[in-house]
């Protein structure tokens, strides 16, 4: 009978979730979701997408405590508010987080306390004797539900945070009429001599509002409740009582009188900073006016219409079922190999979801914790490290296909940059008066951290190269989208004058412009001259701005000077362990600072940059080196998944897999949170990074080449993804069994050149989505080119099969007396029918072939004529006997005596 009572609650969850939602959306625990299931029809490509279930659920609700929080909470969001949900059912807890609320003062004597927790919202049922109970975060549908039984009435609530209405909205259900009772009780955390504030309720809406004192922020929240049946009750202490309701909505609207404003940055006293912004309480008010207008499904068509357009671009499918435990089992199982690819797909995707949440026109960027805080005083004050954590927060924004959402940190950039001009001004005469410019054109630095409300000077912990660095974002921007009007109106400006300031700054020093005082992220050696990490940020930002200038027509009187400086930044050095250096006076790796430090910095021109690519294959070899003796051996969230991206942009599909491996095994929580380093602490970061990093294994095109399935490890020899954004606005799709590619799609947004490299792909069908052949350039077996029309579709299938060519190993230097001649040796491939013989001497980006047709696994290679280098890089790679050359091959670095 049990069991029988069971399946019908489920059917009418089912039925109620059909009815708010649309159908196959809400599947239920008993039957196990013993199948994917999927919310449009099983299609593939670009037409007709399918778009998998991808859920986090719970049949238990969270621990009401701050571990809960971190560790179990549900989060969402909409950019005006971030939202943990706990789903009691004794009492539910609701903490909201307004990212603006900000303070600051002297703590344990440094100047930080940071994000406040906004409001702590708690809904008394009394339920005690609950049977069958579940909480989910449905993905798909940017709803989060709770429901279960008590006393033979059928419970629900669904919540989602909107943002086109800007609200947040709760709807209670019972099964039965008149059976719904609930005291509703926002209260403000943290009151104290830097927080003031009082929580009154009159008719149906209880009002919560104060003052934080540092920065004079007001703040309001409005909670308003409306009924279907019983009867509402407030009460003088803030709270307000249902009794016996049918069904009720809830709808919470919050704000500061907060504005993104360079107003904020420019004025120097803290109690000054927002003189003169109107007090929240009117804009408030509108939203919860426009809000109360709507019913419940105009509001969630609203929020689902916004929410789906973007999350919906993206599918992965790795070929996993749908688990029948709940997530934490999911995420406690993973670290023995149990239920693996389902939470690797659902990992990814949560990286869009959080995003989507935490960033949005007209609201404050993603901040260390993204969108979300519980505490008086944060992890690092909840601030914007400009030195990787907020570059990490936007990384899968235009590969995973949700370019617009960098608008808001375009709105947030535009507001401290004039303050950053005035730093700019200070540096160039401190540090290299001659290039000064007394009338202010000197462009803009970078800044190392900053909060909604400052943005300090120079911190000897980054370098200058965070200003270029934001750069790279920038450019991303347009490069993936391809719109001249972004590029002239949001792009050109940022780069150029990060760019102007860089020509100024940098220093003649033997014949190389290197930036002096120079730092590599958080590392120990500071302030020492011409570090990889700014040379190459300085690279890169100089070689976007005068692509750029070429695209828009653009003749400013800067661009010579960018041009003549450009190959003289010296952006790579290659040292003695054959490795990238982090600093100019390192010869060996384990030379200067921590061999196994959390950050990367020398390897920027890897990833995110552009610099180190598969046209550069002396310096990929040389960045190999430097991220296998970086190790596997720091358990910080961030890095690891730095580190995916990383891998994924040498070709190791392997290496790539086993950093997303040990994330999830390590790093996340029941939530899905990522624990920064095991305290637990979260960090958003993590979880963004790592969803760009999946999206690196499956499709790469920073070379201008789009190359599907770049980094494909073998644990997902089977699979498809739909959707994912290459440069040249590119929407590629692809699907694949045995590691192989059997159909690639990929849809031209702006009618760019399309390159394409593939495998094979020169032997592989080519038709329209018409099913017409197209013509194509063919470059080599494994690479064409289309011209491509704007909104077409190109449809790559018959791709033949190919068995990669094993490499040579070991090469090593046998001893030989010959004068001017270095006697090589290694071990033989099984593939191969000869061998390549390549060099790379000294910092040189490409090899330069010393020997083809090589028959024997030893050779005496001539150095006669070489002897102007210091070292070289010597490689040796297999020819099959179809002629095609291994990927990789063996190196070893040669000092010359």
């Amino acid at each position: 009978m049990m069991k029988e009572n069971n399946r019908m609650f489920f059917l009418s969850l089912r039925l109620l979730a059909v009815m708010m939602f649309g159908a196959s959306t809400f599947v239920c625990a008993e039957e196990g979701n013993k199948t994917a299931q999927y919310s449009k029809k099983e299609t593939f490509g670009n037409a007709d997408r399918k778009t998998k279930n991808v859920r986090l659920w719970y049949n238990e609700p969270a621990p009401n405590n701050n571990t809960g929080w971190v560790n179990a909470s549900i989060p969402m969001g909409n950019g005006y508010m971030g939202v943990n949900v706990f789903g009691g059912t004794e009492t539910d807890r609701i903490q909201i987080t307004e990212n603006s609320l900000y303070d600051w003062g002297e703590d344990r004597g440094l100047k930080r306390r940071g994000l406040n927790n906004f409001a702590e919202v708690f809904i008394d049922f009394g339920h005690h004797n609950i049977t069958d109970y579940k909480r989910e975060l449905d993905l798909n549908e940017g709803v989060s539900f709770v429901a279960y039984k008590q006393d033979g009435v059928e419970y629900t609530r669904e919540y989602f945070t909107s943002y086109p209405d800007k609200v947040m909205v709760i709807r209670l259900n019972a099964s039965e009429a008149g059976k719904l009772s609930f005291t509703l009780r926002p209260t403000i955390p943290f009151l104290n001599e830097g927080k003031s504030g009082t929580v009154k309720a009159k008719g149906n809406v209880v009002t919560l509002s104060g003052t934080m004192h540092y920065y004079n922020i007001k703040y309001e929240g409005q909670f308003k409740v409306i009924s279907e049946g019983g009867e509402i009750t407030a009460s003088d202490n803030g709270t307000i009582n249902v009794v016996d309701a049918d069904n009720v909505v809830i709808l919470i609207a919050v704000g500061t009188n907060y504005k993104i404003d360079s107003q904020v940055f420019l004025t120097e006293s803290a109690t000054q900073k927002l003189a003169g912004f109107p007090d929240p309480h009117i804009k408030v008010t509108d939203y919860m006016n426009k809000a109360t207008a709507k019913s419940y499904n105009e509001l969630l068509k609203n929020h689902q219409k916004d929410y789906k357009e973007l999350f919906h671009r993206v599918n992965v499918d790795f070929g996993a079922e749908e688990p029948t435990i709940p997530t934490n089992k999911l995420v406690d199982a993973y670290p023995e190999g149990k239920f693996s690819t389902y939470l690797e797909e659902l990992a990814f995707q949560y990286g869009r979801y959080m995003l989507i949440c935490s960033s949005r026109k007209g609201t404050l960027p993603p901040h260390l914790q993204g969108i979300w805080n519980v505490y008086e005083k944060p992890p690092w004050s909840s601030q914007y490290l400009h030195d990787t954590n907020l570059q990490m927060a936007y990384a899968p924004v235009f590969s995973t296909n949700l370019s617009e959402l960098f608008e808001s940190y375009v709105d947030y950039f535009n507001t401290f940059e004039p303050r950053q001009r005035l730093y700019a001004n200070e540096y160039i005469k401190q540090y290299n008066s001659a290039q000064f410019d007394p009338n202010g054109d000197n462009g803009w630095s970078g800044p190392f951290w900053s909060n909604p409300f400052n943005v300090p000077g120079k911190s000897k912990v980054a370098g200058f190269g965070t200003g270029s660095w934001i750069g790279l974002l920038f450019w991303d921007y347009y490069d993936f989208v391809r719109d001249e009007s972004i590029l002239a109106e949001k792009v050109y400006p940022v780069i150029y004058e990060q760019a102007n300031f860089v020509s100024r700054f940098v220093k003649d020093v033997n014949g190389v412009l290197l930036a002096n005082p120079s730092s590599s992220p958080e590392q120990k050696l500071r302030n020492t001259v011409g570090t990889t990490f700014d040379q190459q940020m300085f690279y890169e930002n100089h070689h976007n701005t005068i692509k750029a200038s070429k695209v828009l027509d653009r003749s400013d009187n800067k661009l010579s000077t960018f041009k003549t400086q450009l190959p003289l930044l010296d952006p790579i050095q290659v040292g003695k362990s054959g490795q990238i250096k982090e600093f100019r006076q390192e010869e060996y790796f384990d030379d200067i600072g921590d061999p196994n430090h959390r950050h990367a910095s020398m390897l920027l021109g890897l990833y995110p940059g552009q610099l180190i690519n598969d046209d550069t294959p002396a310096w990929l070899d040389a960045a190999k080196v430097s991220l296998q003796k970086r190790s596997h051996e720091t358990n910080i969230g961030w890095a690891r998944a730095e580190r995916i991206a990383m891998w994924a942009r040498a070709h190791d599909g392997e290496e790539a897999y086993l950093y997303y491996k040990e994330l999830l095994s390590e790093n996340y929580l029941h939530n899905l949170f990522n624990d920064h380093r095991g305290d637990p602490l979260f960090q958003a970061d993590a979880n963004y990074g790592a969803t760009a990093g999946v999206a690196e294994m499956l499709m790469q095109s920073h070379d201008y080449v789009v190359a599907p399935l770049a980094a494909l490890p073998q644990s997902w020899s089977e699979g498809s993804y739909q959707g994912l954004l290459a440069r040249g606005n590119f929407e590629v799709s692809a699907k694949w069994s045995d590691g192989h590619a059997s159909k690639i799609e990929v849809l031209s947004k702006s009618g760019e050149l399309l390159k394409l490299r593939y495998p094979n792909v020169a032997k592989a069908s080519i038709r329209n989505s018409k099913g017409k052949k197209v013509d194509f350039k063919v470059i080599n077996d494994d690479q064409i080119s289309i011209h491509t029309q704007k909104g077409q579709t190109y449809v790559i299938t018959k791709i033949s099969a190919i068995a990669p060519v094993i490499a040579p190993s070991n090469l090593k230097i046998d001893n030989n007396s010959t004068p001017n001649k270095i006697g090589l040796s290694w071990d033989a491939s099984a593939d191969a029918k000869s061998y390549n013989i390549y060099y790379a001497g000294d910092n040189a980006p490409r090899y330069e072939l010393v020997a083809s047709d090589v028959k024997s696994s030893k050779f005496n290679f001539d150095v006669s004529n070489l002897k102007s280098h210091d070292q070289m890089t010597i490689k040796v790679t297999a020819v099959n006997a179809d002629g095609r050359e291994s990927n990789n091959g063996t190196t070893l670095l040669w000092l010359m005596p």
